[in-house]
This record gives structure tokens, sequence and C-alpha cells, in this order.
């Protein structure tokens, strides 16, 4: 990744801007404030980079996002 893209990433990879990263508390709040400030999210599209996530990584952030981010989503959907 070139100096430029790495500073784009690191950028929109923090809170209040695009980018869905970090622990899943994290995933959920940013997903929070976009349906917020979007005036509501009907659906989210998670992307990971499988040609150099080893596969135990990758199940493990799909494990998280099952187990944890999603009933949190549908926890706060319900408490509107």
């Amino acid at each position: 990744m070139a100096r430029d893209d790495a500073c784009e990433f690191r950028c929109a990879a923090r809170p209040g801007r695009a980018l869905l990263i970090g622990s899943p508390d994290e995933v959920v709040d940013k997903s929070l404030r976009h349906a917020e400030a979007l005036g509501g999210v009907s659906r989210i599209s998670f992307q990971m980079n499988a040609a150099s996530l080893p596969q135990v990584k990758m199940m493990r952030a799909i494990d998280a996002i099952g187990a944890r981010v999603l009933p949190a989503l549908h926890e706060a959907e319900t408490h509107k």
C-alpha cells in the first residue's frame, strides 16, 4: 500500500469516518452513528481481504459480526 493510500485508509477508519473497522463495539457504535446521520440504514455490506487475512482471523471476524455486532444492532433497532 502506497504511503498516501495508507494515510487515507487510517483517516477513513477513525471514529466518525466511513469505514467500519475496529472491535465489535466500535463497529456497532459507528454503524449507529451512520444510521442516525443518514436517517436510517437498511443494509450494511462487510468486505474483508481474503487474500491477505489468514482463515482463522477471517472466521473470527465473521463470528464476531454474527455473535456481537448484529445482535447489538437489532437490539438498538427494537429500542427506538
